[in-house]
């Protein structure tokens, strides 16, 4: 799991809350298949232009931030989708669709999930994002515009909203580098890379590195 600090600036999530005030959401459990009606108690923003506009802003965001680049490789997202939780509101342990908008032209395989943050912390509570992986469970709730990035297929919920309105746009990533544990290995090699740029002595060794994670993305790339 990685947080990705910043993804939307400001001025994004300004904009953002603010064509969520008065916008229309359904039934999130129009969206649930293959699941108990109580598994999912939320509001998802309606399909339409303000939808469209929205999604855009946030993938225009994902498609510059280089650290996300780099931990995820994409070579795909669907499109974004907006949640609101009230009082009452939550989302229980569940994995998501190994394949999103299947039957679709834009189907694909979802690696990751990436949850992104859109109401202050401090304007509700609950709400926590809570993922059970192989190294544990964690919960977050970060700033407005911040996101966590995580294994699809690791279980996860949202706990239950008990003042204000939780409010976070999802969106899931097919990565280039399908396997876990090598992506796992490349994000490393990338992190001792940058530690050994930012000393500035170690150029030789910084190559090799470097030279090493392009050798390993054309090996397993897909």
């Amino acid at each position: 799991m990685y947080v990705i600090e910043g993804l939307l600036s400001g001025e994004q999530i300004a904009n953002i809350l603010a064509a969520l005030t008065d916008a229309d959401f359904n039934d999130g459990n129009r969206t649930t298949t293959n699941a108990s009606e109580r598994l999912k108690h939320n509001l998802e923003l309606r399909a339409d232009a303000n939808r469209e506009r929205l999604g855009k802003m946030v993938l225009q965001a994902v498609h510059t931030n280089a650290q996300l680049q780099s931990i995820a490789l994409p070579s795909r997202y669907s499109f974004p989708m907006f949640s609101k939780y009230i009082p009452g509101m939550y989302y229980d342990f569940h994995t998501d669709a190994g394949l999103i908008n299947l039957g679709s032209p834009t189907a694909l395989r979802s690696d990751l999930s990436c949850t992104v943050f859109l109401a202050a912390p401090e304007t509700y509570d609950g709400g926590e994002l809570t993922v059970k992986s192989i190294n544990g469970t964690n919960q977050w709730k970060l700033p407005a515009g911040s996101a966590v990035l995580y294994r699809t297929s690791d279980l996860h919920r949202v706990e239950t909203v008990t003042r204000g309105a939780r409010l976070a746009t999802v969106f899931w990533i097919q990565s280039h580098i399908r396997d876990l544990a090598q992506r796992e290995l490349i994000n490393r090699l990338n992190t001792a890379c940058l530690a050994l740029a930012k000393e500035g002595t170690h150029k030789a060794e910084s190559d090799l590195i470097s030279s090493t994670i392009h050798d390993l993305i054309r090996m397993w790339a897909a």
